[in-house]
């Protein structure tokens, strides 16, 4: 009787100890938050336990607490007010992190390069393509780095195409604009090839193959990035005329460039784009995650208040250090007052910090819709989601129309879009909310594909 107890301890210990094996290590994951995905990295080891969020400035947290058991995987951060909840599946931890009151679907995996690799992704094309594909590296003089992109046209003949440069959202992007597992701009280069449409998809500075720094760069180094891009295609004998597509901040560039760029630019196509003053963009976007999260109004409006000042203090301040003080000193005040302790109060501002202290921020806020896109002479196609609770659709698209309609002294045929049930990515949604980002199988809704390619080929 002895010898089996001794021998069930030594099989359980056994199986505890293979089921600390296989979790052991580095696992990386993504998850959208707001209007940026954020990058992480959960290290497990013997007896420590951490979490690291990658972004401008890592964050590492020692785990308040960790469970793993029967493949169930459990983790706290009190300091943020979170915790996930997952399985482990062979090399794949799959659940859902929550953090005040918001759920988002996450993925952690063993290989950095293959996060989304169980997500079914149905739209994403597979070689061999019938269409062509030139690999270019485009050197921005200015910045004294080198963009590398893919050419794509519908065939490699004697014969002229409309060619679209394909320009990302907010953080580094690779060239097909990967999320989530969801390749956007691979799947709306593959559609336009096929009706006969060329385009130049490229990976952000600091990102892929594309050389310099990311981080630290502004929007008027990512338009100086399109500008390199624009006169290089401009040689190109292919391109018969040339057009850009700016999905939400390359919703900035694009009609920004063309503004002031007349005679290089045919056509512009904006999805998901901004329309109004970019502090008005960011009070609802903050109102809308607020309310799915169920804060009543009074706190909503003091979160206003309190960003209206943060905004204040970056455009105004004369220095770093004197804009990190006083925003130091209104978050302090704010959350203070809402009851958080010394070491909370110290994580919120640093959250906050790591997406205001930064040159792009001080370039993005100052953004007014109106002032450049008054001035585009060339067609524009906008489109927008009704269900985008990232980017309001109806105001955004409203004052789109009304800027590009104010001209007094020349017209221009323009097309306004409403896709009622379509999100920010242009997928089909059920409420808009970034958690179903990763749980939505198709990639961009096959109505805004041909939505573009049609009114495209309806240029003259």
């Amino acid at each position: 009787m002895i010898i089996k107890k001794l021998l069930l301890f030594l099989f359980i210990l056994i199986n505890f100890f293979s089921y600390s094996q296989e979790i052991e290590g580095d696992w990386y994951g993504e998850m959208v938050l707001g209007a940026r995905t954020a990058k992480l990295i959960l290290s497990i080891g013997d007896d420590l336990e951490k979490l690291t969020i990658t972004e401008k400035n890592p964050f590492t947290f020692e785990l308040d607490s960790f469970y793993y058991y029967e493949n169930e995987v459990v983790f706290y951060l009190n300091r943020i007010n979170s915790k996930f909840v997952g399985k482990l599946d062979r090399e794949f931890i799959k659940g859902e992190w929550t953090q005040n009151g918001m759920v988002f679907p996450l993925v952690f995996s063993r290989d950095e390069n293959s996060v989304a690799e169980e997500l079914k992704r149905p739209q994403t094309p597979i070689p061999p393509f019938d269409y062509y594909t030139e690999e270019l590296t485009i050197e921005n003089q200015n910045s004294s780095i080198s963009l590398s992109g893919t050419l794509t046209l519908p065939a490699k003949d004697e014969k002229q195409y409309p060619v679209v440069v394909l320009i990302s959202g907010s953080g580094p992007q690779d060239r097909d604009s990967e999320m989530l597992g969801h390749k956007s701009f691979a799947v709306i280069t593959d559609h336009l090839a096929k009706q006969g449409i060329g385009t130049f998809r490229y990976d952000e500075r600091g990102v892929g193959k594309s050389t310099g720094k990311y981080v630290g760069s502004d929007l008027n180094d990512f338009y100086n990035d399109v500008d390199a891009i624009v006169n290089q295609l401009l040689e190109r004998k292919e391109v018969k005329i040339l057009g850009l597509f700016g999905h939400s901040e390359g919703g900035i560039i694009a009609p920004l460039y063309a503004s002031e760029n007349k005679k290089k630019i045919d056509f512009v196509i904006m999805m998901g784009a901004p329309g109004v003053p970019i502090p008005e963009l960011m009070h609802k976007q903050r109102r809308n995650q607020y309310e799915i999260a169920g804060m009543g109004e009074e706190a909503i409006l003091a979160n206003r208040e309190m960003f209206d000042k943060i905004d204040v203090a970056v455009l105004n301040s004369t220095s770093q250090e004197e804009k990190v003080t006083a925003i130091k000193e209104i978050t302090k005040e704010k959350y203070t007052k809402d009851g958080l302790s010394e070491m909370e109060v110290n994580s919120v501002t640093n959250q906050i910090l790591v997406f205001v202290d930064r040159p792009w921020y001080n370039s993005f806020i100052v953004i007014e819709p109106q002032d450049y896109l008054r001035k585009i002479k060339c067609p524009v196609l906008a489109m927008g989601g009704g269900k985008d609770i990232q980017l309001d659709s109806e105001s955004n698209l409203r004052g789109i129309s009304e800027a590009l309609n104010s001209k007094r002294f020349y017209k221009v045929d323009n097309t306004i879009v409403t896709f009622g049930s379509l999100n920010h990515l242009m997928q089909p949604a059920v409420t808009g909310n970034v958690a179903e980002y990763a749980k939505i199988e198709t990639t961009i809704d096959r109505g805004v594909l041909f939505t573009i390619s049609e009114w495209i080929k309806e240029l003259k």
